[in-house]
């Protein structure tokens, strides 16, 4: 019997056509690696930024970074996953989007895993060596030694689970990091997904007023289904009018958090306007190479500001977001975020990163 194959969807660089190849199935496993078979991946924002060239990146690769699968194959010495459920060949898994050492100091010291010195990431890799099959775009996965991986409860569907190891379990991660407390007020910059996951999950942490501020009404319409109590377009007022209409729904004071997840810098300036005296701001999603603010220090130093940054996340918030997920799936409709779905193939996977960039779908699905 000859070797056992997989499909996978190639980037092979900015401005190339997406290709289909084919690569064989890992003989062995090295102790702590799963072999999984994707049962669906989504389409992240990052991936398009990679895919259009917004920031260097390896080519050839497998893309995608969100999704789950069934296990195929246990290595050696794996028994349980990340908190402590069994495993066994079949079960349907989700991972964290990194593998990490845990013994260097980002791993040991910092508190900073997803910074580690030997880091790997699903979806960032060249995937012309073996084991090949580095991202969700695949009919497989390696994951590897140094991952975390989550069982995914019987009764919760793939829709439900796929964007939770990039989005959810990102902004799980920020609003620990900024410290958000019961009945704080939250303003999110962004009703994309990244937005909408923390306004569900800022609500089911207890905040008071969640305000969600976008320029797509249809994203706003949506934003209200998950969390947030009032919506601004800011698109149809100007800032001091978007600041006047914060002040008002908080009772003069300002927003007590702040949340930029737009993928934007040039809104940073007004997100911080939002804020308190003392006040906190968090940001995610303006992290690409030359995407530049300019803040007047005057109004941080006086107004005794915090600002913080985050890139993606500790594991253990991947099994933070999907029990919030989980636990909130019947209050929220999480399910309806994924979608279209298109087939795994170059034309698939290209007309899906497309319908994200146009704002067809919050989730494009890319299905084996």
């Amino acid at each position: 019997m000859g070797q056992q194959m997989g499909n996978v969807v190639l980037f092979m660089g900015v401005g190339e056509s997406l290709e289909e190849r084919c690569f064989p199935l890992p003989q062995e496993l090295e102790p702590g690696a799963i072999l999984v078979k994707t049962t669906m991946a989504t389409v992240c924002g990052s991936d398009v930024h990679s895919w259009r060239g917004r920031r260097p990146f390896p080519a050839p690769t497998v893309l995608g970074h969100e999704g789950l699968g069934t296990i195929v194959q246990l290595g050696p010495s794996v028994r349980t996953d990340t908190a402590g459920h069994s495993l066994s060949e079949g079960d349907r898994i989700t991972w964290s989007i990194m593998a990490n050492c845990g013994c260097c100091s980002f791993c040991r010291i910092y508190d900073l895993p997803q910074k580690c010195l030997s880091l790997f990431k699903y979806g960032h890799a060249h995937s012309d060596v073996p084991p090949h099959f580095a991202g969700t775009f695949g009919e497989y996965v390696y994951v590897r030694p140094g991952t975390s991986v989550f069982r995914i409860p019987d009764d919760m569907c793939d829709e439900e689970a796929s964007p939770l190891m990039c989005a959810a379990a990102t902004v799980t991660a920020g609003l620990a990091r900024i410290g958000l407390q019961p009945g704080e007020n939250v303003v999110i910059q962004g009703a994309g997904m990244l937005g909408i996951y923390a306004a569900a999950i800022a609500k089911e942490q207890g905040a008071g007023q969640v305000v969600m501020v976008d320029v797509l009404d249809k994203r706003l319409e949506i934003a209200s289904e998950f969390g947030s109590d009032h919506v601004i377009n800011a698109g149809q007022y100007d800032d001091e009018e978007v600041v006047l209409k914060v002040n008002n729904l908080t009772g003069g004071r300002g927003a007590d958090v702040v949340v930029e997840v737009t993928g934007f810098a040039s809104v940073i300036p007004l997100g911080v306007k939002m804020l308190r005296i003392g006040g906190r701001y968090l940001m995610q999603g303006a992290l690409y190479p030359d995407d530049n603010f300019m803040l007047a220090s005057h109004d941080v130093i006086t107004k005794c500001l915090t600002i913080t940054g985050l890139h993606n996340y500790d594991s253990r918030y991947l099994g933070r977001a999907l029990d919030l997920v989980y636990r909130s799936r019947h209050r929220y409709p999480y399910k309806r975020l994924a979608g279209p779905a298109f087939p795994l193939t170059a034309q698939g996977v290209t007309a899906a990163l497309e319908s994200l960039e146009t704002h067809e779908g919050m989730r494009p699905i890319v299905k084996p």
